[in-house]
């Protein structure tokens, strides 16, 4: 069940709280904080807590791991190859800005960089299937993005370009998304109206291109391959695979 808060601080310092019926109220004068249920499955349930900031102009999509989904896992499989799944830990933020056309990721990789890229926008194909979803009417609509076929449902209720993650350009709110692998799931849990401010990231944060932060990352596994075979057995054979930069979104 979605809950929806409007908060309005009076002179009395009191919160009203107003039940979810929206359909008469206009959402596009104040910021708005979008609570979500986030899972992912790729080696394993992740749960996450996340939360989409947003306002006319820009928005800042939060995640970050339940604490119970941290842990770090070993695997074998038939062959008797080795897997080790280490979690990101750390806060995930993904800025979108509708003034300067861009999107900028926080990433961690041996020093904190923002990667800035240029925003696109996924190309929806808008159906006219509808359904009630905690209350709310919500449209469907699909589309293939960064790799991944996905089935959402907005609400025209609640009017905003921005969604979870990158999935933005919508004329309604992403009430609920999931990829057809079943393996990204997004469902709203809460609304607040409170004209919160969008985060921001220290200035002092390095900023560099997507393009050169791949080839950053590109470098370092291949200096890590390296340096694995030079202190290894020279008899010995083996291969030495990475995982994606994020997981949500497949690189061919």
């Amino acid at each position: 069940m979605i809950r929806i808060f409007l908060l309005s601080i009076n002179k009395h310092n009191c919160c009203l709280l107003l039940c979810l019926w929206l359909s008469a109220y206009s959402f596009s004068q104040n910021n708005y904080q979008i609570k979500y249920k986030m899972s992912t499955l790729f080696d394993g349930v992740r749960n996450y807590d996340a939360l989409l900031t947003l306002s006319d102009s820009e928005s800042c999509f939060e995640y970050k791991l339940f604490e119970k989904d941290t842990i770090t896992t070993e695997s074998e499989d038939e062959k008797g190859n080795r897997f080790i799944s280490v979690p990101n830990k750390r806060k995930q933020l993904i800025f979108t800005s509708l003034i300067s056309k861009t999107i900028k990721e926080l990433k961690y990789f041996k020093d904190t960089f923002l990667v800035v890229d240029t925003l696109i926008t996924p190309k929806w194909d808008i159906k006219d299937e509808t359904r009630i979803i905690g209350g709310l009417k919500c449209q469907k609509a699909t589309t293939f993005f960064k790799g991944r076929d996905y089935v959402v449902w907005f609400t025209t209720e609640i009017t905003t370009f921005f969604g979870p993650w990158k999935l933005n350009g919508l004329p309604g709110l992403i009430v609920l998304a999931n990829d057809k692998r079943n393996e990204v799931y997004f469902e709203i849990t809460e609304v607040l109206k409170n004209n919160a401010s969008i985060c921001q990231v220290d200035t002092s944060i390095k900023n560099i291109s997507k393009v050169q932060f791949d080839k950053k990352i590109k470098e370092w596994q291949n200096d890590f391959e390296e340096t694995l075979k030079s202190k290894g057995d020279r008899n010995l054979k083996f291969n030495v695979k990475f995982g994606k930069s994020t997981d949500i979104e497949i690189i061919n």
